[in-house]
């Protein structure tokens, strides 16, 4: 019997197959986690926008502004899983890459497109006026049909089987795993979990405005605590989806046919309940803060263990005709050792990045005094009331309270 897929690869892996694996699951998950933020981010920051509203205004620029940020994150991190997929998968993934063709290669101009956009919105926000809504909508479908196209090379490349007949069908390199059951319920499954990373950042960066704009705060962090739990609530549902669709070898595989992957998808399950319930507890919670870092916590979490439990589903469908573990292994300790140095550097300029940007945000805007003895800290400074040594008699007294008033003074929406 001729296997489908012929002994392929005269150069040996260059590291242990569970130290491979270990990488790309590592760098996965960080990708991930910038990926999500990415197209959840603007298609909250299009809701925002088309509301209208100061508030949402100012929730959607602080989106779009960290935008090309996450993006180039995104990216980094997304080069490394990448390279160690085609190191322990190369014969399936460029097959599956050759007989997708066009549309995958048209995944490259397609984000450099969304990411020009990404800085065209972050810098020209308050300038655009009536696009300022269309323009992280298109970007979120731009981002959407990446997805699509790698979620589909991802479930092609688990049927092997298929290989042949659809070259034989459509060689032009213009297929798509239309027929693949899975490939719906996992791409909705990748949305839907970015919309609930973006709700948390929202959430997070409202929690920590709370000692200096407590209004829009408290609005941003209850309203991104709300969009985290109903999209996670609807994921749930569509995970639910996504497991029923696998065949009855790869459902098994989490249901006790592989240890780790049984209690990764445990582990997965229990961190989601977990985040949900850290969500609706900080929504009407005074010090939101612990229970969204929590969330926080939980949600990487759940991303590990839906690594783990993709990367066992994986090597349950290719059994037996491709086994990565009887691949051959050449160990080549100076080139991993290159790798680690240069991701530890790598992590380090985006920590850097991160800081210069925040630094140079504050100076953009002006750093507000620290609370006196006779200032609360909840009015929110204008351009003239952040100038240090401002004389206190050119103070008009707007802010002030009325002196009949009482209690404690609520902002209310410019």
């Amino acid at each position: 019997m001729t296997p489908m897929l012929p002994f392929f690869g005269t150069l040996p892996l260059p590291a242990p197959v569970w130290l491979l694996k270990a990488l790309l699951l590592l760098t996965f998950i960080v990708h991930l986690l910038f990926m999500n933020l990415m197209a959840g981010g603007n298609l909250l920051a299009a809701v925002f926008a088309f509301k209208g509203k100061p508030r949402h205004l100012d929730a959607a620029r602080g989106l779009v502004r960290i935008m090309p940020y996450a993006t180039a994150f995104a990216i980094v991190f997304g080069v490394a899983p990448l390279l160690f997929l085609q190191v322990l998968y190369g014969p399936l993934f460029y097959t599956s890459a050759i007989l997708i063709g066009t549309p995958f290669l048209l995944s490259i101009p397609v984000i450099m497109l969304a990411y020009a956009l990404m800085y065209l919105a972050a810098y020209r926000w308050d300038g655009l006026k009536r696009s300022r809504p269309w323009l992280p909508l298109l970007n979120f479908l731009l981002l959407g049909y990446v997805g699509f196209i790698m979620t589909s090379l991802s479930t092609l490349m688990l049927d092997p089987d298929r290989f042949k007949n659809k070259y034989l069908a459509h060689p032009g390199g213009w297929q798509l795993n239309m027929a693949e059951p899975t490939l719906i319920p996992r791409f909705l499954h990748m949305m839907v979990g970015a919309i609930a990373v973006a709700g948390l950042y929202i959430a997070i960066r409202g929690a920590r405005r709370l000692h200096l704009e407590p209004e829009q705060g408290r609005w941003q962090y209850r309203s991104g605590a709300t969009w985290f739990a109903g999209a996670t609530l609807v994921n749930m549902a569509i995970g639910g989806w996504w497991f029923l669709a696998l065949p009855k070898e790869q459902m098994m595989t989490l249901m006790g046919g592989n240890l780790l992957a049984s209690i990764s998808f445990g582990a997965a399950l229990l961190a989601a309940l977990l985040a949900l319930c850290g969500a609706l507890l900080g929504i009407n919670s005074v010090k939101p803060g612990p229970y969204l870092w929590g969330t926080a916590a939980a949600l990487v979490a759940v991303f590990a263990g839906m690594a783990v439990m993709r990367d066992a589903i994986r090597d349950a469908a290719l059994r037996p005709d491709y086994v990565v573990q009887a691949l051959p292994v050449g160990s080549q300790w100076g080139a991993i050792g290159l790798f680690v140095l240069l991701l530890a550097a790598g992590a380090w300029v985006c920590r850097w990045l991160l800081k210069q940007q925040k630094i140079a945000g504050a100076e953009r805007h002006g750093k507000p005094p620290a609370p006196g003895l006779t200032d609360s800290g909840i009015r929110r400074l204008g351009p003239m009331g952040s100038r240090p040594g401002m004389p206190a008699a050119t103070d008009s007294g707007a802010h002030r309270l009325p002196p009949t008033s009482s209690g404690p003074h609520r902002l209310v929406d410019e």
